[in-house]
């Protein structure tokens, strides 16, 4: 949202205090955001059916519920338009869209798509 802003500022069709309205209202979106997965993370210790494990210096987490899991991967989409394409986030999202094609709780088309969308660089 914020570059957008910035390059339309620079083609001239919107004027500064317009840019710093799209810039405020990107860092509001920002906070919340980040504050809704500080308190997902905070409640995702204490969900029952949740396993972590530590794989190369990381933190994994399983799922035993579809739910859940589509509801994580629903949270790091919204990061990943948001413009967090952290490499942390991308494994993530390609273990969860591999569990959920496991137990065929999505078809392949459906996580072709996503991992084209999202996870290839």
């Amino acid at each position: 949202m914020k570059s957008h802003g910035t390059k339309q500022f620079k083609k001239g069709l919107i004027d500064g205090a317009e840019r710093d309205k799209i810039h405020g209202n990107s860092d509001k979106f920002r906070g919340e955001l980040n504050d809704y997965i500080k308190q997902y993370s905070f409640k995702n210790k204490s969900i029952k059916g949740c396993e972590t494990k530590r794989q190369l210096g990381r933190e994994v987490y399983f799922y035993n519920d579809a739910k859940e899991l589509l509801q994580k991967l629903t949270l790091i989409i919204g990061e990943m338009e948001a413009a967090n394409n952290s490499i942390e986030m991308r494994n993530t999202s390609q273990s969860i869209l591999d569990t959920l094609l496991r137990p065929k709780a999505m078809n392949k088309g459906q996580y072709q798509k996503l991992v084209q969308k999202y996870i290839r660089v």
